[in-house]
């Protein structure tokens, strides 16, 4: 399994709690749900890219659900201020957590979470 497929994993059974669908050949089934591929149809066996507005909202909202997006602000803030040295409050870092007018980084965002749940990369 890749490295990018490892958080992607993490975020969908970890944090979703949904499932996480990998070809797997076995006796009834070819994905690993343990649902064959001809009950239903492509979109059962396919997984969350995490590089879209839609999965980035899914996760923010599991924070929100979880009672944790005073504490995820927290230790992204704390994490990256130094990044963000022109920006003058936490407030303001928010706010950039929450622009979403390029898309280009809904990936990194996601990445983010998965490291506040606890997803921790495998060092090389």
């Amino acid at each position: 399994m890749t490295e990018e497929t490892n958080w992607k994993k993490f975020l969908t059974e970890e944090v979703l709690h949904e499932i996480w669908h990998e070809s797997k050949v076995t006796k009834n089934s070819s994905c690993s749900c343990g649902r064959p591929y001809h009950l239903g149809t492509h979109y059962d066996h396919k997984n969350n890219t995490f590089d879209n507005f839609d999965d980035v909202l899914s996760l923010y909202e599991v924070i929100f659900n979880d009672g944790r997006w005073e504490e995820f602000g927290n230790y992204l803030y704390r994490r990256w201020h130094d990044l963000f040295l022109f920006q003058k409050t936490k407030k303001e870092y928010i706010r950039w957590l929450l622009y979403f007018a390029d898309n280009k980084d809904y990936e990194d965002r996601c990445k983010l979470v998965a490291e506040f749940y606890g997803y921790k990369e495998e060092k090389k």
